[in-house]
């Protein structure tokens, strides 16, 4: 098995880099979610209100169904017994609609503190997570490769094509005055090396 090392202060600042992002996007995660957290939990906090209007309307209920039992009395027991009807339907009309208000309140602040997280995290979801995925599993991959003894030489190959076509002009003639042609001679190490950079990987012994 190889064994890596940076071995020189380009990958050294490449993860450097990588993990500062990952520090400040996990930040960015957690800030979101407790803001969306918070904003829901206020808003169910408003039930309170509707609770009182359903206590409320039991409260009235009682009464109404007090002034029905007095229906019976001589005199005073047929208004009594109307009134006592009609209370009973507000009461009941008002305990439906706090219940009701109580019920919209819950879905609107689960759903307000789902959106105020998932918007400023949609980002992150659809753009930095897939990203920073397809990296870690390249970098697995070209790891695995350079450690199998069957598959060094075609990775150092295929690291050095891709720095042709990742790197820019002046890091590549830095490298060597003719890229094309180091590739088409199978004198690919150096890319290979810079490719490895690019990465953040460090050097396997193979390419120190």
């Amino acid at each position: 098995m190889e064994r890596y090392a940076p071995t020189s202060a380009r990958p050294a600042r490449t993860a450097t880099s990588v993990a500062a992002w990952d520090g400040i996007v996990a930040f960015w995660v957690v800030f979101w979610l407790v803001v969306g957290a918070a904003t829901g939990y206020l808003i169910w906090q408003l039930t309170g209100l509707s609770l009182g209007v359903v206590e409320a309307g039991r409260a009235l209920d009682t009464a109404g169904r007090a002034l029905q039992d007095l229906s019976g009395t001589p005199v005073i027991g047929e208004r009594t017994g109307e009134l006592g009807n009609r209370v009973t339907e507000t009461a009941a009309s008002v305990r439906a609609g706090g219940e009701s208000s109580m019920t919209s309140l819950r879905g609107l602040s689960v759903l307000i503190g789902v959106a105020v997280s998932l918007g400023p995290l949609s980002p992150v979801l659809l753009v930095y997570l897939p990203r920073r995925l397809a990296w870690r599993r390249e970098v697995l991959e070209v790891r695995a490769a350079l450690d199998t003894a069957q598959s060094h030489d075609a990775a150092v190959q295929q690291l050095a094509r891709r720095a042709v076509h990742n790197l820019g002009l002046r890091e590549l003639l830095a490298i060597s005055p003719d890229p094309e042609g180091d590739l088409a001679a199978g004198r690919g190490r150096e890319l290979a090396r810079a490719e490895l950079q690019r990465l953040g990987l460090g050097l396997p012994v193979s390419l120190r």
